[in-house]
């Protein structure tokens, strides 16, 4: 949301006050457009939750899927950049992590790279 030069002003003179926080009064528009972004977040919130459980199971999977969708959780780096880093479509990365979607191989090769993970087996005693 655009500030009015009156908030601009407003926030650099805090800024030098060293305040962190300042009240600003939303003018109707930005009130209009404000809501505007509530309602439409509070629309997709049923289905960001359900979105994030579907990654929570994925990821708790056993095997080589569920302990790389474990490892993407923990690297705590978006979504849209480990995409973009491997050479997919952002879509298709957040449906692998939900299990919906598998990943080429050479994807998953860059994938276990840009993690900087490592490969082990295990030998059977």
């Amino acid at each position: 949301m655009q500030l009015t030069p009156e908030q601009q002003e407003q926030v650099r003179q805090a800024k030098a006050a060293g305040q962190r926080r300042v009240h600003l009064r939303f003018t109707p528009e930005q009130r209009n457009a404000w809501q505007a972004a509530v309602e439409e977040e509070l629309a997709a919130k049923d289905e960001n939750i359900a979105h994030l459980r579907k990654v929570r199971a994925a990821a708790e999977q056993p095997g080589f899927f569920g302990d790389l969708r474990r490892a993407i959780v923990l690297s705590r780096r978006p979504a849209g950049e480990l995409a973009q880093r491997i050479g997919v479509e952002p879509g298709l990365f957040t449906d692998f992590q939900a299990g919906e979607a598998d990943l080429p191989s050479a994807a998953l090769d860059r994938l276990v790279e840009t993690l900087d993970l490592r490969l082990v087996q295990e030998i059977a005693r």
